[in-house]
C-alpha cells in the first residue's frame, strides 16, 4: 500500500511540473503556500461542511470541474452522496505539490460505510477512501479542478471489510 502512494504521488509531482511548463516563474514560496492553504480549505468547506455559500471564496464565476462548467452542481453531487453513504466523514490531506498557479492535492476521506454507495452495499464498517485534486488557479480563484475519488479502490476495502457469509 505505501509503494502504491509513492508511486501515485511521484506521479502527481510529474503531472503537476508538466502542468505548470510555461508559467511565469516569479511566484513565491508564500504564495504557492496560500494556494495549498487555499485547495485543502475547499476540499474541507465542501466535502465535508458542504457550505455552499463559501463556493464564491474559492471558485471563479466560470471555474470547471472534470472539464464541465456545471461545477457546484458536481462538487454539491459529489459532496452529498458521500455524506449520504458514509457517517462522521473526515478528510485528511495527505500531500500537496504547488507549481506557480497549480495545486495537487492527494487527500483520505474515511467515514463508516452505512448506505450503499456507487452499487456497493454499505459495509458497517470504517473505511478510506483514496481522493486527487488538481488545481489551476488564478487572481486567488480556483479556475479549473480535475477532482478523482478512487471509487474502484473502495470496492476492494469494501469487499475486505464486509464479513465472509
Amino acid at each position: 500500500m505505501q509503494r502504491f502512494h509513492a508511486a501515485t504521488l511521484g506521479a502527481l509531482a510529474a503531472t503537476v511540473v508538466l502542468a505548470g511548463c510555461g508559467g511565469k516563474r516569479d511566484e513565491t514560496a508564500t504564495e504557492r503556500d496560500a494556494d495549498k492553504q487555499q485547495a485543502a480549505e475547499y476540499l474541507h468547506a465542501f466535502l465535508i461542511d458542504r457550505d455552499w455559500q463559501r463556493w464564491p471564496q474559492y471558485f471563479a464565476p466560470d471555474a470547471t470541474l472534470n472539464g464541465s462548467e456545471m461545477a457546484l452542481q458536481i462538487m454539491r453531487g459529489t459532496a452529498e452522496g458521500l455524506n449520504f453513504s458514509f457517517s462522521d466523514l473526515k478528510l485528511t490531506i495527505r500531500e500537496q505539490i504547488a507549481e506557480p498557479h497549480r495545486v495537487a492535492t492527494a487527500f483520505v476521506l474515511e467515514g463508516r460505510h452505512e448506505r450503499p454507495f456507487n452499487d456497493q452495499a454499505p459495509t458497517h464498517q470504517r473505511l478510506e477512501i483514496d481522493g486527487y485534486a488538481f488545481d489551476r488557479i488564478e487572481d486567488g480563484k480556483v479556475v479549473e479542478s480535475r477532482l478523482f475519488i478512487d471509487v474502484g479502490n473502495l470496492r476492494q476495502r469494501a469487499a475486505l471489510a464486509t464479513p465472509s457469509k
